[in-house]
């Protein structure tokens, strides 16, 4: 390995000169956004990226995701994973390269996400004999929470073994060319619920001869905002959201059932564990109140995304040689989003950076109609991550 001057100044040269092929791979995905293990053509193309540059890879992971590693397989194994799953969101944004899919688009930016992995991977076999073993994770279904899982299901670990694990997510609330960090939980653990409220139909003008889930749903979706601010402590973080309601086919006829979904979100086990049963004790009490069924279902989420300092530490070491003090910003609070990287990271020790993407005219946020980023974003993230993958390489020896 060179000197650290001289290894700052080879991936800069390095990532100075494939800046524009790696926007122009945004750009391609972002015309061509693909949902939750569809990313056929996706895939298909990180796969001709990786033969181009005779690098290893193995796919077959969560259907459409894969794997590739450079080096010899002496020394630590650093794991960098990237997601490149879109959403089902019509883009009303007009960029030059603007989604050719209807209903569907890159609004999270995890086309930025793909050509920042493909950059590195770029880099690194350009460096020579790496002191370590480099794994680069190329994961589908994001969005879904379920790519993660699904890539460990099918091997992923049992395929590579990494010791430590880096993730990313571009953040359009800092601006391109800065990094930003949160020295503990980085997102929010979050399980999605269903609720079936099962009543009794009957006519509008006779509602004591029926049983009505409509008004049930109604206190009870009340309720149970009463959990967050009045059973969770002020000072930990916690949301309890509803995203849809569904029930009922006409105005003067009571439904039999009501369907509530929703979402919780904490970043404490402990809260995690108390506004679960918060849950169940209120839908039981309501549907003693309306005497009508309530049931409620929870998925598996996905557990918070912590930060272990001892990885944080050294890449953001890395990350302020190579960009400078000036461009490393520390997040005053961590997300109430979510990750499903947290699949990884509470397996590994890891640390998960948000990278720079607010455009200067366009304010917007992840998951939006109109969402677009600073595509400086691209090599701020490349020089960063090559840097600490190598470093890392060298202190975990």
């Amino acid at each position: 390995m060179p000197d650290a001057t001289n290894l700052i100044s080879q991936i800069d040269a390095i990532t100075a000169e494939i800046t524009d092929e790696l926007i122009g791979i945004r750009r391609w995905m972002h015309q061509n956004p693909e949902l939750a293990f569809e990313e056929v053509k996706t895939s298909a193309m990180i796969k001709d990226e990786l033969d181009k540059l005779g690098v290893s890879w193995t796919g077959g992971f969560g259907k459409t995701g894969l794997c590739a590693t450079i080096g010899d397989g002496s020394g630590p194994v650093i794991a960098l994973r990237g997601d490149f799953d879109a959403l089902p969101i019509h883009e009303t944004g007009t960029p030059d390269y603007v989604s050719t899919v209807d209903g569907k688009s890159h609004a999270c930016g995890h086309d930025a996400h793909t050509a920042i992995l493909l950059g590195v991977v770029r880099v690194l076999s350009r460096l020579g004999s790496l002191p370590g073993k480099a794994m680069f994770i190329f994961q589908p279904a994001e969005e879904s929470l379920g790519g993660a899982r699904a890539m460990l299901e099918d091997g992923l670990f049992d395929h590579c073994d990494p010791d430590i694990v880096l993730g990313y997510h571009n953040w359009p609330l800092i601006p391109g060319g800065t990094i930003g960090w949160h020295p503990a939980t980085a997102f929010a653990s979050t399980d999605p619920f269903d609720i079936e409220i099962r009543g009794t139909s009957g006519h509008g003008a006779h509602p004591h001869l029926a049983r009505d889930p409509i008004v049930a749903a109604a206190a009870l979706v009340s309720g149970l905002q009463s959990i967050v601010s009045r059973q969770v402590a002020p000072l930990s973080a916690a949301v309890l959201s509803f995203g849809r309601i569904e029930g009922g086919t006409a105005r003067n006829q009571i439904p039999d059932s009501v369907r509530l979904e929703g979402t919780t979100r904490s970043q404490d086990p402990a809260v995690r564990s108390l506004i679960r049963e918060a849950i169940q004790a209120q839908c039981a009490g309501v549907a003693t109140q309306f005497g009508l069924e309530i049931e409620p279902t929870f998925h598996t989420g996905v557990p918070p995304v912590v930060n272990d300092r001892a990885i944080l530490d050294p890449v953001l070491v890395s990350a302020r040689q190579i960009l400078g003090e000036a461009k490393i910003i520390e997040l005053p609070q961590g997300s109430m989003g979510s990750e499903d990287y947290a699949e990884f990271a509470s397996r590994k020790p890891s640390a998960h950076l948000r990278i720079g993407s607010a455009l200067e005219h366009h304010k917007t946020m992840l998951h939006r109609s109109d969402f677009d980023l600073d595509e400086a974003c691209i090599p701020t993230a490349v020089r960063a991550l090559s840097l600490a993958m190598l470093s890392l390489m060298d202190t975990a020896a």
